[in-house]
């Protein structure tokens, strides 16, 4: 026996017998493994989402010498996430960016963008589709 907080919602199928409970954003599932699964397979469409997609430019510039296109970037785009992660032991680039979207043509607008506001040779490789 187990008590529920006040304005959760048991849900799953077989909710009666060792039910997941839901709480705002939050899951509790029974700790059978066996029952958890089964009860994790009835809801498993309600965690489904639009994939992300992903670019990665490394740069040979450093971070000091992009961030104002990095920040014109995001003034442009705001619903990009955008990732600048320095690398100070590699001699081939200074810089991994990456650029994410759950929009595909969004994404590719701001990649276009950033291609064509980067120092001229500054870009050492791209990765993504």
């Amino acid at each position: 026996m187990a008590e529920v907080p006040e304005g959760a919602e048991l849900v799953g199928e077989g909710a009666l017998y060792a039910p997941a409970v839901k709480l705002r954003n939050i899951y509790i599932f029974p700790g059978i493994p066996k029952v958890l699964q089964d009860r994790f397979q009835a809801i498993r469409e309600r965690f489904r989402d639009a994939p992300f997609f992903l670019k990665v430019v490394y740069s040979k510039e450093g971070e000091g010498v992009i961030a104002s296109i990095l920040n014109e970037l995001l003034t442009n785009f705001p619903e990009l996430l955008l990732g600048s992660y320095p690398v100070l032991d590699n001699p081939e680039y200074r810089v991994k960016l990456t650029l994410e979207s759950k929009d595909l043509s969004y994404l590719n607008q701001a990649f276009e963008k950033l291609l064509g506001t980067l120092p001229p040779g500054a870009i050492h490789r791209i990765e993504g589709n």
